[in-house]
Formats: C-alpha cells, structure tokens, sequence
C-alpha cells in the first residue's frame, strides 16, 4: 500500500489546535519547583532566546551554558 501525499499546512500561530506552554515540560524537569522553574524561564531559556533558537541557531551559538543543562537539552529534542 502506497502513501498519499499530504498537500496541507496548518500553522496554529495563536495557539488554538496546540497548547505549547514550556512549563507543561519544565514543571516536570524541574520536580515541582515553581520557583527554579520561572527562574530558568526568565533569565536562562528567555522568549528571545528561543526566537533565536527556532530561527536556526545552534545551542553553541546560543552561548548559554547553564547550572541546569538537562532542561536546556530537552529544549533542544522537543521539535526537529
């Protein structure tokens, strides 16, 4: 059996078919600590950071190397 090929795009820019919240993830990463959580969120893994990072850049050109490495790699496996 053949596949079809799929012919449509569906971008859900404001957030409407996925809720994508990086505390959904953290929140587990970080065993419950709301605190260290928002802390990272703020000064580590910022909303520009990420801008940055969704346009194409690498975690090397990123230049963060935070206490908290496995939450900044689980950032780097959740969309390829």
């Amino acid at each position: 059996m053949t596949k079809a090929a799929r012919d449509i795009v569906v971008f859900d820019l404001g957030g409407v078919l996925i809720d994508w919240d990086p505390r959904h993830l953290y929140r587990k990463l970080f065993a419950g600590d709301e605190a260290a959580m928002e802390h990272f969120l703020a000064t580590v893994c910022t909303h520009e950071w990420n801008r940055h990072q969704d346009a194409g850049r690498t975690f090397a050109e990123g230049g963060r190397l935070p206490p908290c490495k496995k939450a900044v790699a689980a950032e780097g496996t959740q969309i390829s």
